[in-house]
């Protein structure tokens, strides 16, 4: 599998040309390189670091958190469609949390099932996660949207961008 040149040590990318790629000639070529390597080894460091952090806050278990970001991002999902109908001007439909069981969750992550159902009772015992009389899950109080992107805010691109003086 080839690798592109913007991820590539610059001098395996000058050596390395892909089919297909313009050759990047020059001092510019070789800004642009090094600028992207740069952006990718910050980028997996704060990578690293979110993941240290979200392991630790689910007792070290990103099986767990994986489980709950399937929730917030359903989640998500519903404020990104209220706001296309917003921008739309259309009436907006009524906020519902979207339930789900312990074999869906199975399929959608590859958990095993009944590892998954052990996970998700320890989301339900930690406040993550609740577990209504229909035996569906259903999210919790204890981390939202807003800390979810407050974790994730360091791999937004403005955080990653190179600081000019």
């Amino acid at each position: 599998m080839a690798i592109h040149p913007a991820v590539r040590p610059q001098t395996e990318a000058a050596a390395t040309p892909i089919a297909g790629d313009t050759p990047r000639d020059g001092l510019a070529g070789a800004f642009l390189d090094q600028e992207a390597s740069r952006f990718f080894y910050r980028w997996g460091g704060e990578l690293s670091s979110i993941l240290i952090r979200i392991r630790a806050r689910f007792d070290g278990d990103l099986d767990q958190y994986l489980l709950y970001l399937i929730f917030l991002l359903a989640e998500l999902s519903q404020v990104v469609l209220r706001a296309d109908i917003a921008a739309r001007g259309g009436r907006q439909p009524a906020w519902t949390h979207r339930g789900m069981n312990a074999l869906s969750l199975a399929d959608i992550t590859r958990i095993p099932r009944e590892t998954a159902r052990r996970k998700l009772q320890s989301l339900v015992a930690d406040g993550y996660l609740v577990r209504d009389s229909d035996g569906l899950y259903y999210l919790g109080d204890r981390y939202g949207l807003d800390a979810f992107f407050s974790d994730l805010r360091p791999l937004f691109w403005d955080s990653l961008l190179p600081q000019r003086p």
